[in-house]
């Protein structure tokens, strides 16, 4: 294990090919403030250029995130859309980026929170944790790619009630309606995250990069998918990976993908 700090505000670990990134301002339930989000912004990105890692596990500890730090939204309206902006290469680097993203969620996930959350591949959570759209409770919209991550979780109806409710969602609630994908035993949540993310990292790389690709494109035409999956499987095709695949299935191994 190999561990360095981003900053105080943001921890970076490392565990084999999982990067293990922490929101770590604990004092404020890790609300958003400039620098958290920008730390965060090129933590993620960053990784997304390291050939060593192969998956992602962010977290935050105690409480998860409670969304925007309300404290900082005082500031010249061109200064916050600027800010917003690099808030939302988080998102972009997580719905789209090549690494595979996995939430370990304690705690609050409330507003932006349950925003990055969602926008992880998969959620993993104990019974800790609380989910809200709580922008509407500031007379706020979601931000954060919210609008496009819930739909697609719960469907547009159940996404209409949640943001314009702000109701709060326990974990087993969550998990019932799909927002959960792992509901865990207390005191497990980092360690399923992590065990998730390395199954992950084990994984092809350049298959799990092209789905997370498509994937981030949202519903596509069949002639456009198509053409998409013409282009980038015959790629896929002529790698070493999947050469790799096909002989250990045929040894009957598990096989050993190197991202070539």
């Amino acid at each position: 294990m190999n561990e360095t700090s981003a900053s105080d505000a943001v921890l970076l670990e490392r565990r084999g090919a999982v990067a293990i990134i922490t929101m770590n301002r604990p004092h404020k339930r890790n609300a958003l403030a400039v620098e958290l989000y920008s730390l965060l912004s090129k933590t993620v990105n960053d990784l997304q250029d390291d050939p060593s890692v192969r998956a992602i596990v962010l977290c935050g500890g105690r409480h998860f995130c409670v969304g925007g730090d309300l404290g900082s939204f005082d500031v010249p309206t061109l200064e916050l859309r600027t800010a917003m902006q690099v808030g939302q290469r988080i998102v972009r680097a997580l719905i789209g980026g090549r690494l595979p993203a996995v939430a370990a969620v304690e705690g609050n996930a409330y507003g932006a929170g349950f925003s990055l959350a969602l926008a992880c591949d998969f959620v993993v959570a104990d019974n800790s944790a609380t989910f809200c759209a709580a922008f509407g409770r500031v007379a706020l919209m979601p931000d954060y790619g919210l609008l496009w991550t819930l739909p697609q979780r719960v469907g547009i109806v159940k996404a209409r009630e949640m943001v314009m409710f702000c109701e709060v969602l326990s974990a087993t609630q969550a998990h019932e309606l799909g927002l959960v994908d792992r509901l865990v035993a207390p005191g497990t949540v980092l360690e399923s995250a992590v065990g998730l993310a390395e199954r992950l990292a084990a994984a092809p790389p350049g298959a799990i990069a092209t789905t997370k690709s498509v994937l981030a494109r949202g519903p596509l035409t069949l002639d456009i998918l198509l053409a998409w999956e013409a282009d980038t499987q015959t790629l896929l095709i002529g790698s070493d990976d999947a050469k790799e695949g096909i002989q250990a299935f045929r040894q009957r191994r598990n096989p050993e993908f190197k991202g070539r």
